[in-house]
């Protein structure tokens, strides 16, 4: 659960700097992150958080700094956020849920 939260605070953390930073990427795609990266964000969400992928929608995607995708879910039901994030290859770096603010 640690390791969770401070994955979380890192991609907070890198996000913020992006936006005051005003990154822009030239490789930025419609809706933010490639499909790819997409398609294996909801199946790492899938498995952790032991919901079927029929469960997951994807929210959008953005690029919080070059090469790396941030993807906002809605998991189960319920739709409860979660974000996930992938390399340039649409590798899963992680996939957590979001606080409730």
């Amino acid at each position: 659960m640690k390791n969770i939260r401070a994955l979380a605070r890192w991609v907070l953390m890198v996000s913020a700097a992006a936006l005051a930073a005003g990154c822009n990427s030239t490789a930025i795609r419609v809706g933010g992150a490639p499909e790819a990266s997409i398609k294996n964000c909801v199946a790492a969400a899938s498995r952790e958080f032991r919901v079927p992928a029929s469960g997951i929608a994807a929210d959008k995607g953005s690029t919080p700094r070059d090469g790396v995708y941030a993807v906002n879910l809605k998991i189960g039901p319920q739709g409860r956020p979660a974000l996930c994030t992938t390399d340039e290859n649409s590798a899963v770096l992680g996939v957590v849920y979001k606080r409730p603010e």
